[in-house]
């Protein structure tokens, strides 16, 4: 039987063929039942940029970088190195030396090998496996593109499109994430992440992402990976934001629905978006979160500028914003413009009537009533604005409060 196993090293993708007859699969490898035989190096040949490595028996292999990229690594389970227990030196080759290693433990009944390979380029491994023989080829590759693979893989496809991601963003479904390896840019992916809080990476599958920082999902899949990387390096970067919604609702405001951010934005930010907030209700205004009306005055946000009010948003907030109707002032009677105004704080019976255009000629500047509702019971209020035009009788314009209507009547004389 003939089984292909397939082993990722931090540069290339190696094939490995192991032939087994009755046997038992243990995680990825396959070993023969009853009595263990192990295979030994009976050849190894160096020609130009190119190693062939001979056994008596069908054998299993690994190959990595080290941090040395002038170094390749052949690891070989179950493996004697046989005769070839010395240092090996060639001439008119790209190789500098090979290491040949027992790597096995000293009472293991099964010996394994390894041969450490220096090269005199960085070069790129082509590795071939039949009948009992491994033919490593050597290529050779400039610095500058192990250079480019190594920038390629940490830089995300359009650095234009990301936007700031501070370390305690949590990612979440709709997310665009670019997932790069380093020395293997076949197992980089660009991705959304999925409604179910997924994505799909190659060779892991599928693996969750929503819930977590860019941080920690680099971690999950650099664990993940050991599995077919030697010592990968993984990078996570967060290309697009489409996750981050808040909502609006309310009639406050000219804008209501979901609100989609491009980044860490707070409360008083995003109010600024909606531009003049006259209609808003700021004393009735709140944010939700997970349930919870949080403590926030909005008036004082917005009114008085305490800035200690304001708050950073978080995905799925709602913002509440109800219109200020009931406690806007109108002005009716014999003034030129008949109005229905936003109430300010510290805002008169005059500054009404001003905002209203003014009085008409026939108006009784004496004769203005403010009715104002106090709980279930409704009081009629008499102002003589003509004693504070003429006379100078300040104390006589009284302050406003919310809901208030102001009749202003007509006289002839």
């Amino acid at each position: 039987m003939r089984k292909r196993v397939y082993f990722i090293s931090s540069i290339f993708l190696i094939s490995i063929t192991v032939f087994t007859s009755s046997c038992a699969t243990i995680g990825n490898l396959t070993t023969p039942l009853g009595e263990q035989t192990a295979s030994e190096i009976t050849d190894i040949n160096i020609q130009s940029n190119k190693i062939t490595v001979k056994a008596n028996n069908p054998f299993e292999y690994t190959i990595y970088r080290s941090s040395n990229p002038y170094k390749v690594v052949v690891e070989f389970p179950n493996v004697s190195i046989g005769a070839f227990n010395q240092r090996i030196v060639p001439e008119n080759t790209g190789i500098t030396e090979i290491l040949p290693s027992q790597i096995a433990p000293p009472f293991a009944p099964i010996k394994s090998s390894k041969l450490e390979i220096f090269l005199k380029e960085i070069s790129m491994i082509e590795p071939e496996y039949g009948d009992n023989t491994l033919v490593i080829k050597f290529n050779e590759v400039s610095p500058k593109q192990i250079l480019k693979e190594k920038k390629d893989a940490l830089e995300p496809q359009n650095a234009s499109q990301i936007m700031p991601i501070t370390s305690d963003y949590f990612i979440g479904d709709e997310d665009m994430l670019q997932i790069s390896v380093w020395g293997n840019p076949e197992l980089g992916v660009h991705v959304p992440v999925r409604p179910d809080g997924r994505i799909s990476v190659p060779l892991v599958g599928d693996v969750r992402a929503a819930g977590v920082t860019p941080q920690e999902l680099k971690a999950a899949l650099e664990k993940e990976f050991t599995r077919f990387v030697k010592a990968p390096t993984v990078s996570v970067i967060v290309t697009a934001v489409n996750s981050f919604k808040v909502y609006i609702l309310g009639e406050g405001v000219t804008t209501s629905g979901a609100v989609t951010l491009k980044r860490n934005t707070t409360l008083m930010q995003q109010l600024a978006q909606f531009g003049s907030l006259k209609n808003a209700d700021l004393n009735n205004s709140h944010v939700l979160r997970d349930g919870q009306k949080l403590n926030v005055d909005f008036y004082k946000l917005i009114v008085k500028g305490d800035v200690a009010q304001d708050i950073r948003l978080k995905p799925n907030d709602v913002i509440f914003i109800p219109d200020n109707f009931e406690k806007r002032i109108t002005v009716v009677g014999a003034v030129k413009k008949p109005t229905v105004i936003p109430y300010r704080e510290g805002m008169t019976v005059l500054d009404a009537i001003l905002s209203a255009g003014d009085f008409t000629e026939f108006a009784k500047q004496n004769d203005v009533v403010v009715v104002r509702k106090e709980g279930s019971e409704v009081r009629n209020i008499e102002v003589r604005l003509k004693d504070v035009i003429k006379g100078g009788e300040i104390s006589k314009d009284i302050p406003l409060k919310p809901g208030d209507l102001i009749i202003v009547k007509t006289g002839i004389f």
